[in-house]
């Protein structure tokens, strides 16, 4: 709900700087999977606070990122408003 979602957004960034103290870290990810496809494993809501030691360690983040069509975009922005 957009309750839930507020409350979690109110609590993370406290949940990331106990992390980072803990961890001594300065640097993080925020992971969230939501469906199979996309590795979600564990079926409720949750949030993963990856502490970044340095560049090589915690999560990667790779993709082959692709050149956009500016007229498709702003097409695809449109429709994401209407469903809003």
């Amino acid at each position: 709900s957009d309750e839930s979602a507020a409350a979690i957004g109110r609590v993370r960034p406290r949940l990331c700087r106990a992390v980072m103290k803990v961890t001594g870290t300065t640097e993080y990810n925020v992971l969230q999977n939501t469906g199979p496809g996309a590795h979600q494993a564990v079926f409720h809501v949750h949030f993963h606070i990856i502490p970044k030691p340095n560049a090589t360690e915690g999560l990667g983040v790779k993709w082959p990122a692709k050149g956009i069509d500016h007229a498709e975009a702003a097409k695809l922005a449109e429709a994401i408003r209407a469903a809003l």
